[in-house]
């Protein structure tokens, strides 16, 4: 609440679901030693307020003061919603962890005209894209092509690294010192082409690859991978990073990454040698 005693609509709503939220907590509760107790069926408020609208957008109610004439009278009315009927007309969690508006450059004026769109983050921009394109969205919300086409650049998938995580190392076993022989300088690779894949070098007993890149979430989900056409199970999951978890006995071979846009991105797994293993660098 501000300094003139207005407050957001939206804070004023979520307080009284969270009360409520905390009600519904107790009956269960309750209900271990009362198997028939009472219910809030609906709620009915009526409030006498003045309502504003700040420099930001945001419609603001005032109550009103003694003496004080002129109020808007606004009824909130509040029911129940069962998990279904959230799901179903809510935005998935997975949508919630896309690259937000601000991530993607744009200022406060675009992203408030974008939100009247319904157009919070990367992922809901896309989705709108792909169905009315992006010159639609530039005019139904006032924001200029240009700048939108540079926001949806920017929020290109993609993928910086792939490292593999280092398996435990062993306990060292007292050996004779090793005779003289030649000296092993590990090599850096060839220079691979445009048209081969870069390697991923993994010694043997590596669990799990980590993925660092950028919008790697998408409304569907998180980037999937792929070694050997075998998806592989995701550990953890983020924007900007990825760790899978590789199979118990797995073999060389095309290591595929599936970004949520569309686009994939090969690399050439390897399993090397104890001896001729040395962990990645990044693959830019």
């Amino acid at each position: 609440m501000v300094g003139d005693g207005g407050f957001l609509v939206e804070e004023f709503i979520n307080a009284i679901t969270s009360q409520l939220d905390r009600v519904q907590d107790s009956l269960r509760v309750k209900a271990v030693n009362r198997p028939l107790t009472y219910a809030l069926k609906d709620l009915t408020l009526e409030l006498k307020v003045f309502v504003d609208m700040d420099a930001q957008g945001n419609v603001r109610f005032r109550t009103s003061g003694p003496n004080e004439s002129g109020s808007s009278v606004v009824h909130l009315g509040f029911t129940t919603i069962t998990k279904p009927m959230i799901e179903e007309n809510t935005i998935s969690l997975a949508t919630t962890r896309s690259a937000s508006l601000e991530d993607l450059g744009l200022g406060p004026e675009d992203r408030q005209k974008l939100e009247r769109v319904g157009v919070r983050n990367l992922a809901q921009l896309n989705r709108l894209g792909s169905s009315t394109g992006v010159q639609t969205i530039a005019r139904l919300s006032d924001v200029s092509f240009d700048r939108l086409k540079q926001a949806i650049a920017m929020g290109r998938p993609q993928v910086h690294a792939v490292q593999p995580e280092p398996p435990p190392k062993p306990r060292p076993i007292p050996q004779a010192p090793p005779k003289a022989g030649p000296v092993f300088t590990p090599s850096r690779g060839p220079v691979f082409s445009p048209q081969q894949p870069p390697v991923i070098r993994v010694a043997p007993g590596v669990t799990k690859l980590n993925l660092r890149g950028a919008n790697l979430m998408g409304e569907d989900g998180p980037a999937s991978v792929r070694l050997n056409n075998r998806l592989l199970a995701v550990s953890e999951a983020d924007n900007d990073q990825l760790a899978v978890h590789l199979p118990e006995q797995f073999e060389s071979g095309a290591l595929e990454v599936s970004l949520p846009d569309g686009n994939k991105v090969t690399y050439e797994l390897s399993v090397m040698d104890g001896d001729q293993w040395a962990p990645n660098g990044d693959m830019s």
